[in-house]
């Protein structure tokens, strides 16, 4: 044991020696965190220069590859035996870009969106309609610049030999949604849930695609948003693949962008809850089974159309998704303390194929009388021809 742990003695000393790593894999080379100064520098171990390990550093972690890894060695004329100030090292491009192909995918990241979440213990504030909500911030893509590291250490270390640190060239993307972009919002201030029949897969994919396209859009003060122009034509162009039940010129047809008015219906209640102002709003000619009468929204490209406009001086955020079968959109924005929405809904049937329906919004603030916004009235009256079951 005493010759073997000898052995082991010696061989220890002569790697320290020899300036080198027991492992070259590049990801066990790095460290994360902070910086750490270089374990050697220039001028150590005249003899062994290209073991000098060097200390490549992206901001979030860091590399030490020696000279000989990078690529590097001495210029015709320089060698081991040269003094300090008379050496001189060429480097070989291929191999410098081989190793940071090496480690470009430890660099690598995407871009992270800033996100609104709800307040655990607020989720479900029935009491105001406003449930407090927090910004998650997100941070930018990044990835290394390969070429501009590799040019980086060939003028470099042929112009002064003597240097060790190096920051690598970092090229950044950045995301899409900032914190920025979500200053002052603070809570849900809109909420509502429709069903869809899943098993109508054409009209299903149109919602679901129209619902990813509006999902994450930032509404700025003073702003509208119009759910036609969000969502552009719905034809397979642009990735709406399925047909819908459209009713045209009192009868129904199988369209493209079938499923559409679905995904206005669903904004408008939860806007009416916001207390947010409608700009454009049609019935339908009929009445829909996913809301009651005189609570519905219907679109038709480039002639019929839903907006609102963000009327606080906070940005909107609608964050609207799929599950299986429901459509669900939040609204976020800025609270208004103590304030309560109460939507008020009614209908009447007044024959087998006509119906009328009002509804409005009271607006409840500390201090300040109830507020009633406009009624909107609707009158369906149709015929067999637009008789469906969904």
């Amino acid at each position: 044991m005493h010759r073997l742990s000898r052995c082991l003695l010696l061989f220890c000393a002569a790697a320290i020696a020899g300036g080198f790593l027991l492992t070259s894999h590049p990801a066990l080379a790095q460290t994360g965190g902070a910086d750490k100064p270089a374990t050697q520098t220039a001028s150590a171990m005249p003899g062994h220069r290209l073991a000098v390990h060097l200390r490549l550093g992206d901001g979030r972690q860091t590399w030490h590859p020696t000279r000989k890894q990078l690529g590097v060695s001495y210029a015709p004329g320089s060698s081991d035996a040269s003094g300090a100030g008379e050496f001189k090292f060429v480097v070989n491009r291929a191999k410098t870009r081989a190793y940071f192909r090496s480690i470009a995918p430890y660099i690598r990241r995407a871009p992270k969106n800033a996100k609104i979440v709800l307040v655990a213990a607020s989720a479900h504030d029935e009491g105001t309609g406003q449930a407090p909500a927090k910004v998650v911030p997100g941070y930018d893509g990044a990835a290394l610049d390969t070429d501009a590291a590799v040019d980086q250490i060939q003028k470099t270390l042929e112009a002064n030999p003597g240097v060790v640190h190096f920051v690598l060239p970092i090229k950044s993307k950045p995301a899409k949604v900032s914190a920025a972009k979500l200053q002052g919002i603070d809570a849900r201030v809109g909420y509502f849930v429709t069903r869809f029949n899943p098993g109508d897969e054409g009209r299903t994919a149109t919602v679901r695609r129209a619902i990813s396209i509006i999902d994450g859009t930032i509404v700025p003060p003073g702003g509208i948003f119009s759910v036609d122009e969000t969502v552009g034509p719905r034809d397979p162009a642009h990735g709406f693949t399925g047909k819908g039940h459209v009713f045209v010129d009192g009868h129904m047809e199988m369209q493209s962008g079938g499923g559409m008015c679905q995904v206005a219906t669903t904004i408008f209640n939860a806007a009416m809850l916001a207390n947010l102002k409608i700009v454009e709003r049609h019935q339908h000619v009929r009445t829909v089974p996913y809301v009651d009468p005189g609570r519905d929204a219907t679109i038709y490209h480039g002639q019929k159309d839903f907006k609102i406009q963000n009327s606080t001086d906070a940005p909107l955020l609608i964050s609207y998704r799929t599950n299986r079968s429901h459509a669900i959109v939040s609204l976020f924005g800025k609270s208004v303390p103590g304030r309560k929405v109460r939507l008020i809904a009614s209908h009447r049937r007044l024959g087998e194929r006509h119906y009328i329906g009002t509804f409005n919004r009271v607006v409840y603030e500390p201090g300040i009388a109830p507020q009633r916004g406009q009624p909107f009235h609707s009158n369906y009256k149709w015929t067999e021809a637009l008789d469906f079951s969904r």
